[in-house]
């Protein structure tokens, strides 16, 4: 941070913490937007409330592009603390694309207002957005761009940048379109600088352009920009017209906070905690459900355990094995889960049945592997170390099994998810390591009784 945003922060912050609310207006009206949005970076959440409530009784237009300017968790923060009428007015300003991408993550009463305020063709277009769903790349469509008819001349495109100078948008390319707004080529900034102001844009511009449909996945888009190590990608809908730009910035940003979304699941936590600084309640109400899920689980895991009294009772030394058999089958099965879904999600294993099959048999070839070495070193050290060595037998068998059937578990439910419509990262959530718990448990004890009741 340079000394002069060093100073601008902390004049910020002492002035909130004086409470100077008239001094804090008339610096923010003095400040440059990037500048602001750079110092709230380094302000506490509630500092950064405090002073956009300020800009924003003073600049409705330059609180707006602040906002539009911050990551998406800070937007969110920052709505979701402002009463519900600044939130609408704030969001009016905001494109159709732009309000999809966070509209689901603010107050339902909200979403509400929000709706009952936009103008018909607004809100129809909001819908449209929306209906593509989280997993697309619609919420990280840019409408800032320009694109001008091919049968336009050079210096038609010239005076439209020029149209362009006020507004916070990098000019690289100008797009190409015929009369119906379908995308028909590109024209880089410098071959328009090269060329004479008479020549016609078709006959400078690209025509095989690359470009992404608005409803394909990140990750499609993603092999896209690693392939042709381009900076930016048009967007185009159904039919082919032009609808926005997708710059790599915005990638890096989705990358992410998937990723981050990915932890919080894996955790059983939430994302929203982020938002509720110290309010612990809503906290602790948010990570609430996944944990009595993961209790009652494990009160069932609990009365399994009891039902097998009798097997524990003739071979004690069962019960020692037991932490091992749940920690080794949860770990195989989170691995399996978390390679598989992050293989449907990035597209490495095709969706199509063969492909899955061929899948989950180098899985199980995997575990086999696994469960033969780890269930012979398990059962050469209890046959060593307890005086009843045919139960040393029975718990590398029923180890090696369990092994098996967590494998195939961590590698089903993924593609059971996928085939549901829903994300497969949630299979590597605290629900599906429950459920291994459960059922791990119960095949670790009905194999050993089973081999008990022969050999004991």
């Amino acid at each position: 941070m340079t000394p002069s945003l060093e100073i601008l922060k902390e004049t910020i912050k002492q002035l909130i913490n004086k409470g100077d609310t008239y001094s804090l207006k008339r610096l923010l009206e003095k400040v440059l937007k990037g500048d602001i949005v750079y110092v709230f970076k380094y302000l506490s959440p509630q500092e950064r409330i405090k002073a956009f409530k300020v800009l924003l009784s003073v600049d409705l237009e330059k609180a707006s592009d602040v906002l539009y300017d911050l990551d998406e968790d800070v937007q969110i923060e920052i709505l979701r603390n402002l009463p519900s009428e600044d939130t609408v007015k704030v969001l009016l300003t905001f494109s159709p694309g732009e309000i999809a991408k966070i509209i689901d993550k603010l107050p339902k009463s909200v979403q509400q207002q929000l709706l009952s305020k936009l103008e018909e063709e607004k809100r129809a277009e909001l819908e449209k957005y929306i209906s593509y769903g989280e997993e697309t790349i619609a919420h990280l469509i840019n409408e800032d761009f320009i694109a001008i008819e091919d049968n336009k001349t050079v210096k038609d495109a010239l005076e439209l940048i020029k149209e362009f100078k006020d507004k916070d948008i990098e000019i690289i390319y100008i797009y190409a379109i015929d009369e119906k707004g379908r995308l028909t080529g590109v024209v880089s900034l410098k071959e328009l600088l090269t060329v004479s102001e008479n020549t016609q844009i078709k006959d400078i511009m690209t025509r095989n352009v690359i470009s992404v449909y608005v409803n394909s996945p990140l990750d499609e888009l993603i092999e896209i920009f690693k392939s042709y190590d381009i900076y930016v990608v048009p967007v185009i809908d159904e039919e082919d017209k032009l609808i926005g730009v997708i710059y790599i910035d915005e990638i890096i940003d989705a990358l992410s906070e998937k990723t981050t979304e990915e932890f919080f699941k894996m955790a059983g936590a939430h994302e929203e905690e982020l938002f509720y600084e110290n309010k612990i309640l809503k906290i602790a109400k948010l990570r609430a459900p996944w944990l009595i899920v993961t209790t009652v689980g494990e009160l069932f895991t609990a009365f399994i355990i009891s039902l097998f009294k009798i097997t524990i009772y003739k071979a004690l030394p069962i019960v020692f094995f037991l932490p091992l058999v749940a920690a080794v089958s949860g770990n195989i099965s989170s691995q399996s889960a978390i390679i598989t879904a992050r293989g449907l999600i990035t597209g490495k294993i095709g969706e199509n049945l063969k492909d899955i099959f061929i899948y989950i048999v180098r899985e199980i070839k995997i575990s086999i592997v696994l469960g033969l070495f780890l269930s012979f070193i398990v059962g050469f050290i209890s046959f060593l170390w307890l005086t009843n060595h045919a139960v040393g037998i029975i718990v590398a068998v029923a180890l090696f099994i369990n092994i098996l059937f967590a494998s195939f578990l961590g590698g089903l439910i993924p593609v059971i998810l996928k085939y549901m419509k829903k994300d497969p990262s949630f299979a590597t959530g605290p629900i599906v390591l429950t459920i291994n718990d459960i059922l791990g448990i119960f095949i670790y004890l009905s194999i050993a009784s089973y081999f008990i009741a022969k050999l004991v």
